[in-house]
C-alpha cells in the first residue's frame, strides 16, 4: 500500500553544531588551505568581503539550516498480525511519520546568493558566455543527477571528483574561446551544478526516502556544495595567476 503524505510550508531556524568528530578534524585540515585561498582572491584582486565569504564565511555559517517544510507521512500498519489470524477483524492503525527540509546557510544559501552575484557582474553582459555558461550548468546538473545515488539514512552521495572534473573542463573551454572569467564561471558552475542536480533534482526522491531532518547542503566541511565551490575557486586561482 502506497504512503501517502502532505507537504506544509514551514519556516525556522535549527543550529547543527559540529560535534562529529571527522567534521572538527576537516575544519583543522582545510583551515589553512582556507587562508592560503584568501589570500590568493586578494592578490588576483578580488574585493577582500567578497574572497572571506567565499572562504570563511560558508564555512562558519554552515552550521545554520533554514526549516521551509514539514513532511508528515501516514503509515498505514497492522500492530495485531498473529491475532487477525485467528480473528481475521479489518484492524488498521495509522503511524505518523515526519521529516523537516531544511536549506543550509554555508552550503546552500551564501553559494547561490554569490553565484547570483558573479554571474549578473561577469558573465550576463557576455552573451556568447552566458550560452555557454547556461548549457555548461544544464549538462553538469543533468550528468550529477544521473550519477547521484540516495543512500537511505544517510542522504544523496556522487562520485566526489566528477562536480570538479565537469567544473573544471567547461571552464577551461570557455575560458580559452570566450576569455570567460575563470573565477566566475568556474565558482558559479561548480556551486549551482552540484545544488541542481544533486539536491534540487533529487527532492523527490530523499522525500520517499527519507525521515527527520534533512539539509540542502548541510555537510559542513565535507558538503558536495561547499567542496565543489572551493575546489573550483583553487583551480580558477591557479589557473588566473598563471595568465
Amino acid at each position: 500500500m502506497a504512503i501517502k503524505y502532505d507537504v506544509r510550508p514551514r519556516l525556522g531556524i535549527r543550529f547543527s553544531l559540529p560535534v562529529n568528530i571527522l567534521m572538527f578534524i576537516g575544519f583543522l585540515v582545510i583551515s589553512p588551505l582556507l587562508l592560503f585561498l584568501f589570500l590568493v582572491l586578494i592578490t588576483i584582486g578580488v574585493q577582500p568581503l567578497l574572497a572571506l565569504t567565499l572562504t570563511l564565511g560558508s564555512l562558519l555559517t554552515s552550521y545554520i539550516n533554514v526549516v521551509v517544510a514539514e513532511v508528515t507521512y501516514y503509515v498505514p500498519f497492522n500492530p495485531f498480525t498473529d491475532f487477525m489470524k485467528l480473528f481475521p477483524i479489518p484492524i488498521i492503525i495509522q503511524r505518523i511519520d515526519k521529516l523537516f527540509l531544511e536549506v543550509n546557510i554555508g552550503g546552500a544559501v551564501i553559494p547561490t546568493i554569490i553565484s547570483i552575484y558573479l554571474i549578473s557582474t561577469y558573465i550576463i553582459h557576455g552573451t556568447l558566455i552566458l550560452i555557454s555558461f547556461m548549457a555548461s550548468l544544464i549538462i553538469s546538473s543533468l550528468i550529477i543527477w544521473q550519477s547521484a545515488r540516495l543512500i537511505p539514512g544517510i542522504g544523496i552521495t556522487l562520485p566526489p571528483a566528477l562536480p570538479v572534473l565537469l567544473t573544471l573542463m567547461f571552464t577551461l573551454i570557455s575560458t580559452a574561446i570566450l576569455h570567460a572569467n575563470p573565477l566566475a564561471f568556474s565558482y558559479s558552475l561548480g556551486s549551482l551544478s552540484t545544488l541542481l542536480g544533486a539536491d534540487i533534482l533529487n527532492i523527490r526522491k530523499v522525500i520517499r526516502s527519507m525521515r527527520g531532518y534533512v539539509s540542502i547542503g548541510g555537510a559542513g566541511v565535507f558538503d558536495g556544495i561547499y567542496m565543489t565551490g572551493l575546489m573550483s575557486l583553487i583551480l580558477a586561482s591557479l589557473y588566473k595567476v598563471l595568465l
